[in-house]
């Protein structure tokens, strides 16, 4: 019963959605500050600048519920510079981060539809040849399970999986296939 979802830059957002989504993801992380961005302010020339600077790009990103006119989560999708092992030369990786859901209104799949339309965004609007999670190990079955990425164990042996660490998922834009959301 999701079918009013929508996945919008932070500066196409109505204001007081702008407004939300810096609320929550400033509560949940305020040692990032990444907040204020979500407001949507400069953002059209901090892409601007980035295309012309070569460095690389972050796009805010709010999930709408178009019924309530309400902010349901944010994520940043950011451009990485480093490929992941086995890409081919010049493959985009683009990382979903700080990806939240507002506290109300965890549950019922939120999370895993704002993952999924964060990873076609990321493919369709960024280019991206693979789009990289990295996430806490209780959530791998959201990823993985929920949302068609694939496990991608460690690189250096002797790393232990079990030290309380993010981990490592991908989706692979030729072989991902976005569930339903």
């Amino acid at each position: 019963a999701m079918v009013s979802l929508a996945l919008v830059r932070a500066e196409d957002a109505p204001k007081r959605c702008r407004i939300e989504a810096a609320t929550f993801n400033q509560d949940e992380w305020p040692e990032r500050n990444e907040g204020p961005g979500f407001l949507g302010i400069g953002a059209a020339a901090e892409r601007r600048e980035a295309s012309t600077s070569g460095r690389s790009r972050a796009e805010r990103l709010i999930l709408l519920d178009d019924d309530a006119d309400a902010a349901v989560g944010s994520v940043i999708i950011s451009e990485s510079a480093h490929p992941p092992r086995g890409a081919p030369r010049g493959t985009v990786n683009c990382v979903l981060n700080s990806l939240v859901v507002a506290p109300e209104m965890r549950g019922g799949g939120r999370g895993k539809a704002l993952a999924v339309l964060a990873t076609r965004w990321a493919m369709e609007h960024m280019n991206a040849g693979v789009v990289t999670a990295w996430c806490l190990k209780p959530l791998l079955g959201l990823y993985v399970d929920a949302c068609g990425f694939e496990y991608e164990p460690p690189a250096r042996v002797g790393f232990d999986d079990d030290d309380g660490g993010d981990v490592c998922c991908r989706a692979w834009a030729d072989r991902w296939h976005a569930p339903p959301t």
